[in-house]
């Protein structure tokens, strides 16, 4: 009896050191931290094309810009929270029909800033704090993209995640899409998205925050007829643009 007592505690004691190692080999969750990269020095170019609906010329005109964007991450310090902040450097060159965007010097543009904590991804942009990424990153995550300004509260949410995509001519394998912004009426649209891949950070961003109101002046049939056009064919005011990933590396 006593043998068979001690047969079955070693069993136990080496069932027990199974789990103990399986424990211990357990990965650590998959937060989705890569996809918002932190290093000094690395750098993404983005293609830009931005439209601007000037209503102030009569009649109205559009104003088109063609740049590219570099985006790189500086250097770090401490804000006053005593937290690693980035510093974010933006240089731009802007679209020249005789000469190539790589013969072109780089020019400063202006100085954003970042934060990667534990559970978000912040940017500040023209002094405006948004929370641009929620940690974990999960299907079904919702969070106010303004909880850190005073714009009043906007949810995003992803739209998708960890999906392989092609943006700008570059295959990525795990990309995820934020809606900031989806809303529109007969006058009105306002669409805001980013994508992000790992390693990479944003690789895209569209805006469309336009308006198409109709001349007082005209009649009932003038209106009703210029209303059942598609939206952004009879734009009268706002803003289009885009980032576009064009290349990346680390300097």
């Amino acid at each position: 009896m006593q043998k068979i007592c001690s047969f079955f505690f070693l069993l136990l004691i080496v069932f027990s050191g199974s789990l103990s190692c399986k424990k211990e080999k357990d990965p650590d969750p998959d937060m989705g931290y890569n996809y918002f990269p932190n290093q000094v020095g690395k750098y993404v170019i983005y293609d830009v094309d931005s439209f601007y609906y000037n209503d102030f010329n009569v009649p109205l005109t559009i104003d088109t810009f063609k740049f590219q964007l570099k985006e790189k991450i500086q250097s770090t310090y401490l804000d006053g929270q005593g937290r690693t902040t980035l510093r974010l450097e933006r240089y731009v060159r802007y679209y020249n029909p005789t000469i190539p965007f790589s013969a072109l010097p780089w020019v400063l543009r202006d100085v954003w800033a970042a934060n990667r904590t534990a559970t978000t991804a912040e940017k500040v942009e023209e002094n405006e704090r948004f929370v641009k990424l929620a940690f974990a990153v999960k299907q079904d995550q919702t969070w106010n993209g303004n909880a850190q300004n005073t714009l009043g509260e906007q949810n995003y949410s992803f739209e998708f995640i960890n999906q392989a995509r092609t943006i700008g001519g570059t295959a990525f394998d795990s990309v995820l899409q934020v809606n900031q912004l989806d809303g529109s009426s007969i006058i009105n649209k306002k669409y805001y998205i980013e994508k992000y891949a790992k390693r990479t950070g944003l690789v895209y961003k569209q805006v469309i925050d336009i308006e198409s109101q109709p001349d007082p002046s005209w009649t009932s049939s003038v209106t009703s007829a210029f209303l059942a056009q598609p939206i952004l064919t009879r734009v009268t005011s706002g803003v289009q643009y885009s980032y576009t990933y064009n290349s990346s590396g680390t300097e």
